[in-house]
């Protein structure tokens, strides 16, 4: 109930700001309404998107009601490694500096930062950026499973980035998802060929529920929640091979069962795991 009178009071703040302004309101563009609870719109995300953003525009609303739900406001400190369109919307949503971590040199954004650093450098602790800010919230949303490090190495420095008692937000692919065993039990690999491309090889490694688990007590952080869902839209699914094709019927389909799913099943891990404070 805080954090929604909180992100209410920031709304109402915004709309006032608005006025004197020329730019939409991204609070209008994407429905957001703070009644029983927050509502963001993905149709709003993937306006007139048929690749990429259309298929995740589900995860980037589920993981903003997410946000709005912890309270964000405009003085949150966050970061967001890996930028992508998710960064933006973080950003006008709800007004914060967002500061990302990723491929680029050192950069201003607007208000934020942008700080360059390759996860996968994080294997020698040697290499391990040692001048960057630490935050309330950091959010690594389908990075880990694009990275050859270890994990417990690049989640370890993850943790120096947040604040005592700091959440990260975690999302990743669930390795033992019900699609997955399917394609296995037909005799298919379950997961892709890696890509030639040496800045997007495509999934190194996928983990699974109990993995992740393992992983935050190994590291020292505590999870505070897990949750699991299809928050994809699989009508978009084709958008990697050339020009994307949406298939309205059987991906609408996919959509409805595959959401049916048990929870160990589904094919999304969302983690908030939680930097301990000092004993």
């Amino acid at each position: 109930m805080r954090g929604r009178l909180i992100v209410e009071k920031h709304r109402l703040k915004l709309l006032e700001e608005n006025k004197s302004e020329e730019r939409p309101l991204l609070y209008t563009q994407l429905r957001i309404k703070m009644k029983d609870k927050t509502k963001i719109s993905a149709i709003s995300i993937r306006a007139e998107d048929c690749g990429y953003v259309a298929f995740h525009a589900p995860r980037y609303a589920f993981l903003l009601r997410l946000l709005a739900e912890y309270g964000i406001t405009d003085s949150t400190t966050l970061l967001d490694i890996g930028p992508s369109r998710l960064t933006t919307l973080i950003r006008e949503t709800f007004g914060a500096r967002v500061d990302s971590l990723g491929f680029g040199s050192d950069h201003a954004i607007d208000r934020a930062r942008h700080f360059e650093f390759d996860l996968n450098l994080a294997h020698d602790e040697t290499h391990w950026r040692k001048d960057l800010p630490r935050y309330e919230f950091v959010v690594m949303a389908e990075v880990l499973e694009h990275l050859y490090a270890a994990p417990q190495l690049v989640l370890a420095f993850v943790k120096t980035l947040l604040v005592e008692n700091g959440l990260l937000i975690l999302q990743t692919p669930n390795a033992a998802s019900l699609p997955k065993r399917l394609r296995l039990l037909r005799g298919y690999n379950p997961y892709e060929m890696l890509r030639l491309d040496p800045f997007n090889p495509g999934h190194i490694r996928e983990y699974t529920i109990s993995e992740l688990h393992r992983l935050a007590e190994e590291i020292g952080f505590s999870v505070a929640k897990c949750m699991t869902a299809f928050y994809f839209d699989a009508r978009f699914a084709c958008h990697e091979a050339g020009q994307p094709e949406p298939q309205p019927v059987v991906g609408s389909v996919k959509n409805f069962l595959l959401r049916l799913l048990p929870k160990g099943l589904r094919e999304g891990i969302t983690m908030i795991w939680r930097r301990p404070g000092m004993v």
